[in-house]
């Protein structure tokens, strides 16, 4: 729209900003060096952003702000409540990386059982011995616990399902035991059972107050010597410290994390230094086609609320009331 100014805060695929730019003036930070959002955000009408902060001390400033589109699931990193109470309408993208995800997650689920990581490491290092001590397990048949059970959730049951005829438990207050049982979930009420039942656990949720620190020593305590613990949903949800312990005792057989409460972790963490766990650097939702789907799906939305239109995916919804 003529006059309305968008700043994107990080790279974002090309066929998103093309889309912005058919509408809008965009700033687009990673190619002016030297400025900053805090340098453009009194004129900005909208805000594209990925991980960087977007707190209460930046918001004080927007007086023009109409909407910030968050280029993924997770908006921990936006101040929703000073957005709103500024009637800024957040919004997110939680359909456009959810098969990326999944697939990371079946991925670091494969990589644990085969001890793929674990073999790739000690061959590097020239520590093989024995092919025989790193015999992996198969995922046929075995058990798939679920903490959440929304897009990624529901999706990843359905997929392992399919592929490894894995029994599916979840733990969600928010669905309802009808709608697991159509996802081929049996739902469980208390998130203590998925723990103790599952030989795989895969974290599905969003950080959020309810879930910080949701699983910590007493949770780890649960699961099986043999279970496996994976999380690509936030850091922050797992007790990384508590992790470390379990791991290292050989309380539990491993774990994989995309997320941590630091991005990166740094070379000294210690979860770095076990060969039970695999680490990625939260890349679980960035691939080619979803970089694109997210991208293009800010975009929209942006020009959405510019038209004066209802977007698809508002986070803060009593804004546009």
């Amino acid at each position: 729209m003529p006059g309305k100014k968008v700043v994107v805060t990080e790279l974002i695929d090309e066929h998103g900003l093309d889309i912005l730019r058919s509408g809008a003036e965009v700033i687009y930070l990673p190619e002016l060096h030297g400025r900053t959002l805090a340098d453009e955000i009194g004129e900005a009408n909208a805000i594209a952003v990925r991980v960087a902060k977007i707190g209460r001390d930046l918001l004080e400033q927007a007086n023009n702000l109409l909407v910030i589109a968050k280029h993924g699931v997770g908006y921990d990193n936006i101040d929703v409540e000073t957005a709103t109470r500024k009637r800024i309408v957040v919004v997110n993208t939680p359909e456009a990386n959810t098969e990326s995800v999944v697939e990371h997650n079946i991925g670091l689920m494969l990589s644990l059982a085969k001890k793929i990581g674990t073999s790739d490491r000690v061959l590097r290092e020239g520590r093989l011995e024995r092919r025989e001590n790193y015999i992996g397990t198969e995922l046929k048949d075995k058990k798939l616990g679920l903490i959440g059970l929304g897009r990624i959730g529901s999706e990843l049951a359905y997929k392992c399902k399919i592929a490894f005829n894995t029994d599916i438990i979840g733990y969600d207050p928010y669905v309802s035991r009808e709608k697991a049982e159509q996802m081929g979930c049996t739902k469980v009420e208390k998130i203590d059972d998925v723990l103790q039942e599952s030989d795989y656990v895969v974290i599905c949720v969003p950080l959020t107050r309810e879930t910080a620190n949701l699983i910590s020593s007493r949770e780890l305590g649960l699961l099986r010597a043999s279970a496996f613990l994976i999380n690509s949903s936030r850091g922050g949800i797992v007790d990384e410290s508590a992790l470390y312990d379990h791991l290292v005792k050989g309380k539990i057989a491993g774990a994989a994390m995309d997320v941590f409460g630091q991005e990166p972790p740094s070379a000294g963490h210690p979860l770095l230094s076990l060969d039970n766990f695999i680490a990625t650097p939260h890349i679980g939702g960035m691939t080619v086609e979803a970089m694109r789907r997210m991208a293009i799906t800010v975009a929209e939305e942006i020009l959405r609320v510019f038209r004066g239109e209802r977007p698809k995916y508002p986070v803060n919804p009593q804004v546009l009331a």
